[in-house]
């Protein structure tokens, strides 16, 4: 059998989660109590030694996106900025205060919101603030994510002196007509002269964002973005899903319904994307991601040490992972832990020396299990049963459902069910979501009410 196009969106075209963790947010505990968050940090503070994963969100952005789904605060004044970092103190010295053991760290990784909406000595001292508490090992990967229309001259160069080594700039799409749609106004001569700037700071690792599915996206438009952003040569490259969720997101509304592509289109051109990236040379990561052969990341997906956590695929990570700022997600302790993502409400909290708690939930073994096998097979396209006995004491009679379920996948050329393994072939890796559904243990009970990004 060999499916057309209009059969894979058909079966494939559904919500579900991304899987960034396992269980994902909407399984989670609300008011989650400060005593768990208490003995999940006890539990990762008995790992002396091992390294941390750092993540901070700085949620400011002068306007917002119509197409962008982040937890963002519209401030076109900077006046909030002197109340956020007093609060960032306070809460990085209060995760610190639980982790007396526990202060290296392996990975930092800056988002938002717009990172650079910091001025050069706002920079200087987030950085200051995070790394004066845990330390950075030398080499750790050290990245943030940056926006080409809000960049001053003098931002990256402060950033490399301060040690950042990889930088994500976002795209999306290089068209005038798309980029006027989704109020962003991004130009070819501004991405050109920032990545041309971060080449010449020697900024290691330069990854660009593309999305799919925006309004006004046509195969023709979407091909010439690829195009020219591959002269760029990044050393990475992520091609999302446009998540259109207006009634979760409703600064969505003012997307005009007609220009968004259809969903045959949206597969065609992530088809398309992915043809071209390969035809270049890059490998595919996961769902989303490519790398070129020679980056670390490509070299971990073949030797299969790929991680996935909340800041996407990586090559390095901490075993427990800190979430600063409004809205971050922390890891720590076999525990999930999300901030508020209320700017005013987490600042109040952790001014007041609380943790500032939106929702968590501790892990079970099963949760551990699922997650591990979920993201292998999200990293590596392949789950060997003989790695999945020896490590968690199961083996494929334990998922006889999952297996089941995935066996009326196979006619469509999206895997392959072996005695000792799946293996997720290069069609599939394109649906590679859908592919793991069988797997998680909550997504039936929380599907038909859950705000779930579309997979297609």
């Amino acid at each position: 059998m060999t499916p057309s196009l209009l059969d894979l969106v058909q079966r494939y075209d559904r919500p579900g989660p991304r899987y960034t963790g396992y269980p994902m947010p909407p399984a989670w505990q609300e008011h989650f109590p400060q005593e768990g968050a208490v003995e999940a940090l006890a539990r990762a503070n008995a790992k002396t030694g091992e390294a941390l994963s750092l993540y901070t969100h700085i949620p400011f952005c002068k306007r917002r996106c119509s197409y962008c789904g982040c937890n963002v605060t519209v401030s076109p004044q900077y006046t909030p900025v002197e109340g956020y970092l007093r609060a960032l103190e306070a809460e990085v010295e209060l995760w610190a205060r639980h982790l007396p053991n526990r202060r290296e760290a392996i990975q930092l990784h800056w988002g938002g919101g717009t990172p650079t909406y910091l001025s050069v000595p706002d920079l200087r001292r987030t950085f200051r603030i995070i790394t004066d508490r845990f330390p950075l090992r030398p080499d750790a990967e050290v990245a943030i994510e940056v926006d080409p229309t809000f960049l001053a001259p003098d931002q990256l160069p402060a950033l490399r002196e301060l040690g950042f080594n990889r930088v994500s700039f976002g795209v999306q799409d290089l068209d005038d007509h798309v980029q006027e749609l989704i109020t962003r106004g991004q130009t070819w001569d501004q991405t050109l002269a920032t990545v041309k700037q971060a080449r010449e700071l020697g900024f290691a690792g330069i990854n660009l964002d593309l999305v799919y599915g925006l309004p006004g996206q046509t195969r023709e438009t979407f091909r010439r973005t690829l195009e020219s952003t591959l002269e760029l040569a990044p050393n990475r490259m992520a091609i999302y899903g446009f998540a259109y969720l207006p009634k979760m997101l409703p600064h969505q509304r003012s997307i005009p319904t007609a220009t968004l592509p259809s969903p045959d289109l949206r597969l065609e051109l992530l088809l398309m994307a992915t043809e071209i990236l390969e035809s270049h040379g890059y490998v595919a990561v996961g769902m989303d991601h490519f790398a070129r052969p020679d980056d670390d990341l490509a070299k971990a997906v073949k030797d299969g040490r790929i991680i996935r956590n909340f800041m996407g695929y990586a090559v390095q990570a901490g075993s427990d992972a800190l979430g600063f700022g409004p809205s971050a997600i922390s890891d720590v302790g076999d525990t999930y832990i999300q901030n508020d993502k209320i700017l005013v409400r987490w600042e109040r909290a952790v001014l007041e020396g609380r943790f500032a708690i939106h929702k968590g939930h501790a892990r079970t073994r099963d949760d551990q299990m699922r997650r591990w096998i979920i993201h292998r097979l999200m990293g590596t396209f392949r789950l060997d049963w003989a790695e999945v006995q020896a490590t968690w004491g199961v083996g494929r009679d334990h998922f006889a459902d999952a297996l089941a379920e995935l066996a009326e996948e196979v006619p469509y050329g999206v895997l392959e069910l072996r005695e000792d393994a799946i293996l997720i072939t290069d069609l599939g890796k394109r649906f590679v979501r859908n592919l793991v559904f069988p797997f998680d243990a909550y997504l039936k009970r929380l599907a038909p009410s859950t705000a779930f990004s579309r997979t297609v």
